[in-house]
């Protein structure tokens, strides 16, 4: 995706450059031309025309005695400057010279001049007929260099147009980029609907949002592990304190097992915190692929119907394909049957709903349900208010499964069951077919 973006980003700069170049050109040529209307205006008529005045001339000229009176008083205001040249003064090609000779006249054209050669035998002499309009192409290299500035200065503007969206995106995101630096981890960048570089800021966004999380749940473990280790390791003092005190064996065997019971909750504590912050690094290892959500669910519930609970099953008749890790999904799916477990009174239902698009795993109890702020229990060991009363746990269940849920591009919904009046908690996956 960015690959593609950043290629569509290239051939919009090309074709931009090329089609500033080539309409601006064309635009000044068209004014050049409607600016300088002496320039290449000569037809075809008019050439024949000329011939016929300038062999109208060169035959008068021939038959004078002194022609070059006539030329010297010719207008110098005229359209037509008239000159006698000697022909052997003149040089030419012989095959041009035996054309012009022969009586036909001589057309010579180049970028600055258009001259035209009748001979007249008598005088032995060429008469040259060059227009004035022609020849004053040389006094148009000051229009020539404006229009040139023109165009250079359109080209700039044209590019500048192009550019600044780009270049003022890359600023705001260095910005964002800057605050954020600076511990404003609530900084996003506004992405618009038309950017240059759209994927460059839903990465940043996406970067800056998983950051904030990581940096969240730093201080949720910090808080925790200063908070929940704190009680065992002051009971194991106290235990061991006790126990050097106490001479009487049995009673000795009895705060060694509060020892044991201490120091089990300890490492269950720490093995959970350990798992929790490996889960940040799953991300990137995560095995996607087709899974049977049917059958992992059957699985996960035979395992969960030796509590003393009644879980209610709607199994599907037909596989539920959906792109996962079937390991994490399974991690997903008991945590959720274990809160609904220990939270429900007597009955948990497991149902799959399945649409065009979409399958739908819900999870409800007959429990209490949510009394609180619901995303408030998807942080780390945050815990309902009546939990700590009812239930042993450190609040990491609904936590892990967000982390899970948002692997597998999935929708994580918590709610009221309308059925069993406790707890529903849907997850929306994307269908693999």
């Amino acid at each position: 995706m960015r690959g593609n973006s950043m290629g569509l980003v290239t051939l919009s700069l090309i074709a931009a450059v090329l089609a500033a170049t080539i309409g601006i050109g064309r635009l000044l040529d068209t004014l050049f031309y409607y600016v300088v209307p002496s320039v290449n205006t000569l037809t075809n008529d008019s050439v024949l025309m000329l011939e016929q005045i300038g062999q109208e001339l060169a035959t008068t000229l021939n038959t004078l005695d002194h022609p070059q009176e006539f030329i010297k008083n010719w207008p110098s205001q005229s359209h037509y400057q008239l000159t006698m040249v000697a022909l052997s003064n003149i040089q030419l090609p012989q095959p041009l010279i035996q054309q012009v000779t022969s009586g036909e006249p001589l057309l010579l054209t180049n970028d600055d001049e258009f001259s035209l050669y009748f001979y007249m035998a008598n005088q032995q002499s060429l008469l040259l007929i060059k227009p004035q309009f022609v020849s004053s192409q040389q006094d148009n290299g000051h229009i020539k260099l404006l229009l040139t500035l023109m165009f250079y200065v359109a080209l700039v503007c044209l590019i500048w147009l192009w550019t600044y969206p780009l270049v003022s995106r890359l600023v705001q995101l260095r910005h964002s980029a800057q605050l954020f630096g600076k511990g404003q981890l609530d900084q996003r960048i506004k992405v618009g609907s038309v950017s240059y570089v759209k994927d460059l800021e839903l990465e940043f966004n996406h970067m800056a949002q998983r950051i904030q999380h990581l940096v969240s749940d730093v201080k949720l473990l910090s808080s925790a592990v200063s908070h929940d280790l704190r009680t065992p390791l002051a009971r194991m003092r106290f235990g061991i304190d006790t126990l050097a005190e106490e001479d009487n064996p049995k009673q000795q065997a009895v705060y060694l097992e509060h020892l044991s019971n201490d120091v089990e909750e300890m490492t269950s504590l720490v093995e959970i915190l350990l798992d929790y912050a490996r889960l940040e690094q799953v991300m990137v290892k995560i095995d996607k692929q087709k899974v049977d959500l049917n059958a992992l669910i059957q699985n996960c519930v035979k395992a969960k119907n030796t509590l003393n609970h009644a879980i209610v099953w709607h199994m599907s008749a037909d596989p539920m394909w959906v792109p996962g890790d079937p390991k994490y999904l399974q991690i997903m799916i008991n945590n959720l049957l274990e809160n609904a477990l220990s939270y429900g009174r007597e009955q948990v239902q497991v149902q799959l709903q399945q649409s065009t698009k979409n399958i739908s795993l819900i999870i409800a109890d007959d429990g209490e349900g949510f009394t609180q702020d619901l995303q408030a229990l998807l942080k780390p060991f945050v815990r309902g208010k009546t939990a700590a009363d009812k239930t042993k746990g450190y609040g990491m269940g609904l936590a892990i499964v967000q982390r899970i849920v948002e692997w597998h591009q999935a929708k994580l919904l918590i709610g009221r069951s309308q059925q069993l009046g406790g707890a529903e908690i849907k997850v929306v996956f994307p269908s693999a077919d």
